[in-house]
């Protein structure tokens, strides 16, 4: 199956590490806070330890913000300013001897600030109204004449119906030199809380976007054979969360 996905969100690739880097490091920080101290040169007791975890906070509310918000300018600048402190707590650290750990800090803090400030001046340029949603389309070529793949949607219904409610739109184009039928489905996904969201969704197989892909997995197969096939490795299909307790594949009917 032919799939890709259009991405034209203000949020680029570029933010949506920054927040997953930010949970992650925020999530490290408080679980941790003294292996972390002890990584920059600090002793991981007493003030230090608070001052950690403080930061841990700091760095998963900013994640938070970046992940959710369409175009997260205000939390990727906090980000800046957050590493500005930082550099200015490691330079104390460094002051005070742990020079070496400290420098050690400093070009990982460094090393991240320069990709915070060029994404919160990109964002900082974007005009007009912020877009959230993100546009998709899922595309599966079939090898079969336009007119059996059309008459095969028509009797589709339950897959027609989830479409329609989706809001999506379906085309039907020659396929790649000429070979089969491509069956396009485009349609724009807005999950709530953003980025948070959306892997949530994912996690728990009920992502749309995957779920169509699945669909038309299932349809791809149904008007080339006449059957689905099906695997003991995946059963329900290649769902995200069902991949999670799958053991290795064999035919179905020889399953123990």
């Amino acid at each position: 199956m032919a799939t890709h996905t259009i991405r034209t969100r203000d949020k680029d690739t570029l933010a949506r590490f920054l927040g997953w880097f930010s949970v992650g490091l925020g999530a490290t920080q408080i679980l941790a806070p003294k292996a972390m101290c002890k990584l920059v040169g600090t002793s991981g007791e007493g003030v230090s330890r608070q001052v950690m975890r403080a930061m841990g906070v700091r760095e998963l509310t900013q994640g938070v913000g970046i992940l959710v918000r369409p175009r997260p300018t205000m939390w990727v600048w906090s980000r800046v300013a957050g590493d500005a402190l930082d550099l200015s707590l490691l330079g104390l650290v460094a002051a005070r001897g742990n020079a070496r750990r400290a420098a050690f800090g400093i070009a990982n803090v460094v090393a991240v600030t320069v990709p915070d400030v060029y994404e919160a001046r990109r964002l900082s340029r974007q005009q007009g109204p912020t877009r959230a949603a993100m546009p998709i389309c899922k595309a599966v070529t079939i090898n079969r004449p336009r007119e059996e793949v059309e008459q095969g949607w028509a009797g589709a219904r339950e897959l027609r119906e989830r479409v329609i409610e989706a809001g999506a739109t379906v085309s039907f184009s020659a396929g790649s030199a000429g070979r089969g039928t491509e069956l396009a489905v485009d349609f724009t996904q807005d999950p709530p809380a953003g980025e948070l969201g959306g892997a949530v969704l994912k996690l728990s197989g009920k992502d749309l976007a995957i779920e169509l892909a699945e669909d038309l997995r299932r349809f791809k197969q149904l008007v080339e054979t006449g059957e689905i096939a099906r695997s003991d490795s995946t059963p329900d299909g290649h769902l995200l969360a069902e991949h999670l307790r799958q053991r290795p594949a064999q035919p179905s009917e020889v399953a123990s």
